[in-house]
C-alpha cells in the first residue's frame, strides 16, 4: 500500500469519525443530555383539567395553536394540574405552555386571571413570577400591566409588561369585589 493510500484512508476516517461525532452531540443536544451541554432527561409533565366550572360554556372554543398546548378558559372557570402544580383560571383567561419538562415547568400568562399553588413559573410578556406560596397573577393585556399578590398578603404589586418599565409598584387588591369574588373564593 503507497503512502498516499494510506493518508487518504486516514483522512476519510477522521472525517467520518468528526462526522459521526457531530451528529450523535447535536442529537444528545436535541434531547437534552447533560454529556452534550444539557440539563439531562426530564419527563415532560402533564397537564390536566381537574374541575371546570360550565364545560359547556366552551363550546365553540378553539385552541390558537395546538402544538403549544394553549389552555383556554373561554366561558367557564378551569383548576388544571401542571406538574406538582395546581393553578385555577378565571373565564376568558388564556395560557400557553413554554415548558414541560419535570421541575422545569413554565407558562405565559397571554390573557386574564390564575391562582397558581406550586412550583411553576409564568412569564407575562418580559416579566417572571414564582413564589412558594399560592400566588394570584392578573394580565390586564390592553393596559400593559401585570398585578400580582401573595395570597397570605392583603397587598399586591403592579409591574409595567412593556417598556419603559416603572419601579413596581403596592397597589389595593381585593378578592372579594363583586366582579372577582366567585372566582377567588372557588379558588381556595
Amino acid at each position: 500500500m503507497s503512502f498516499k493510500a494510506i493518508i487518504a484512508n486516514k483522512t476519510f476516517v477522521l472525517a467520518g469519525m468528526v462526522i459521526v461525532l457531530s451528529a450523535v452531540l447535536v442529537i444528545g443536544r436535541h434531547f437534552d443530555a447533560s454529556w452534550a451541554g444539557g440539563e439531562g432527561y426530564r419527563a415532560r409533565s402533564e397537564i390536566v383539567v381537574v374541575e371546570q366550572t360550565d364545560p359547556s360554556s366552551d363550546i365553540g372554543c378553539e385552541e390558537v395553536d395546538a402544538s403549544r398546548k394553549n389552555i383556554l378558559s373561554c366561558g367557564s372557570m378551569m383548576k388544571i394540574a401542571f406538574g406538582s402544580s395546581i393553578i385555577w383560571m378565571d373565564a376568558k383567561t388564556s395560557l400557553v405552555v413554554i415548558n414541560d419538562r419535570e421541575g422545569k415547568e413554565e407558562l405565559a400568562l397571554y390573557g386574564g386571571r390564575i391562582v397558581v399553588d406550586g412550583p411553576v413559573v409564568v412569564d407575562v410578556r418580559d416579566q417572571q413570577f414564582s413564589a412558594s406560596e399560592p400566588m394570584s397573577i392578573v394580565n390586564y393585556g390592553w393596559l400593559y400591566r401585570v398585578d400580582v399578590l401573595l395570597m397570605e398578603q392583603d397587598t399586591a404589586k403592579s409591574f409595567d409588561t412593556l417598556p419603559p418599565y416603572d419601579e413596581p409598584k403596592d397597589i389595593e387588591f381585593s378578592t372579594q369585589s363583586e366582579s372577582v369574588k366567585d372566582f377567588y373564593d372557588w379558588a381556595h
